[in-house]
């Protein structure tokens, strides 16, 4: 047998190699609105196969390291080497520094934290020396809240690159402004796409004479759990390209008709997240009601409550169904039949593709699940089912 010496491979051979056995998890592809992607975007164990792939790739030589070293600092958390962190994004890399090669940055409070003046130093150096930055995470804390202090004022940083940002908001943390303010970083980032937003929003952090904030280009916004003062907040915001909104926890005194009201002639696309709580009260009417004019719209059928049979205007073309399964849902069995009903009986004349995500194999061996099928096709409506594998359970 013929055997070729990999060591006669071209490095850009090589480079692709690596690159296909660490490739980005999805959240890297940051202005990516996929069915259902936000449900699952969680750390797996794909996240750590990859990267012990890449801390053995740059291992095997000087050669290797040079090659994937940008592919390892793609994706950063500043846990506890922050000093070391700062030190490495600073050192020479090809034509400039290794932090130019930082895409996403996740980082947490209590290294923006303000207990000195100086506190806060080190975490803006890091951000300093990440240049093309397009993801800036800034998780719920782990610890209790009041662990960390924010006593002085803390400094703003420009994110021209930024284009996804995943915020978890503290009130005590806001106070210092800057890089821990919401509103702060969202007058630096320009170019936003994506946001996702959580946290309870107190009158103390509402300042209604800052100028009415403007986010010209976002099209997703991602909600998961805010208080009603929250959203009266961002429907204050002007969002000209909004189109898609996932509503992933169920909220508070109506807050929902607030966002369908202020957004919803506009929106292309609406999904509800993965909760138990979307199983508590009808939620598909009160979207339906407030935005006739929406396209698409994404559901989990286990987790979600059945709505009567809807009979009023509405503009939906496409709706995706997701089957994960909900353990605390008790007669789960009933649950596709009646969705499945609703669907069939409620007027859509618009609607044209019904698209099923994830195990629908005891479904659709069903005869009611076939009749279903007979009943949409003779409306001009087609029943797929997607081999995507991006929304795979967990």
């Amino acid at each position: 047998m013929f055997r070729y010496d990999h060591r006669l491979l071209p490095p850009e051979l090589w480079l692709s190699i690596i690159r296909w056995a660490t490739y980005p998890q999805p959240r890297l592809d940051v202005s990516t609105f996929d069915p259902f992607l936000a449900s699952f975007e969680r750390p797996n164990k794909g996240d750590v196969d990859a990267l012990t792939v890449k801390y053995a790739v740059i291992q095997v030589c000087r050669l290797w390291r040079d090659f994937v070293l940008s592919i390892l600092y793609e994706d950063v958390r500043v846990r506890h080497g922050a000093h070391a962190l700062a030190e490495a994004l600073g050192e020479i890399y090809g034509d400039g520094q290794l932090g130019r090669c930082v895409r996403r940055l996740e980082l947490p409070y209590h290294h923006t934290g303000t207990a000195t003046y100086y506190s806060s130093d080190l975490a803006l150096q890091i951000l300093q020396s990440c240049p093309a930055l397009e993801t800036l995470v800034r998780p719920c804390m782990e610890r209790p809240p009041d662990e960390v202090r924010f006593e002085f004022p803390i400094r703003s940083h420009p994110f021209p690159n930024l284009k996804r940002l995943e915020w978890w908001h503290y009130n005590h943390a806001a106070r210092s402004g800057g890089i821990n303010s919401l509103t702060d970083v969202l007058h630096y980032s320009p170019n936003l796409q994506y946001l996702t937003v959580g946290g309870e929003l107190w009158m103390s952090s509402v300042n209604s004479t800052v100028r009415v904030l403007e986010l010209p280009v976002l099209t997703t916004l991602r909600i998961q759990r805010i208080n009603f003062l929250f959203v009266r907040e961002i429907c204050r915001w002007q969002l000209p390209s909004l189109a898609h909104v996932i509503v992933e926890f169920p909220l508070d005194q109506n807050a929902h008709e607030v966002i369908w009201e202020e957004f919803g002639p506009r929106l292309c696309t609406v999904e509800f997240g993965r909760h138990v709580g979307f199983l508590l009260s009808d939620q598909i009417t009160l979207f339906l009601r407030g935005c006739p004019q929406v396209k698409t719209f994404h559901y989990f059928l286990y987790f979600t409550a059945l709505p009567p049979i809807f009979n009023q205007p509405c503009a939906l073309q496409c709706i995706y169904l997701h089957s994960h399964p909900c353990p605390m849902l008790a007669d789960s069995e009933q649950f596709p039949r009646r969705h499945l009903s609703f669907l069939s009986q409620s007027s859509f004349p618009a609607l044209r593709r019904i698209i099923l995500y994830g195990d629908w194999r005891n479904i659709i061996t069903e005869s009611y699940f076939k009749i279903f099928v007979q009943i949409m096709n003779s409306r001009g409506c087609l029943v797929e089912h997607t081999s995507e594998n991006s929304c795979t359970q967990s």
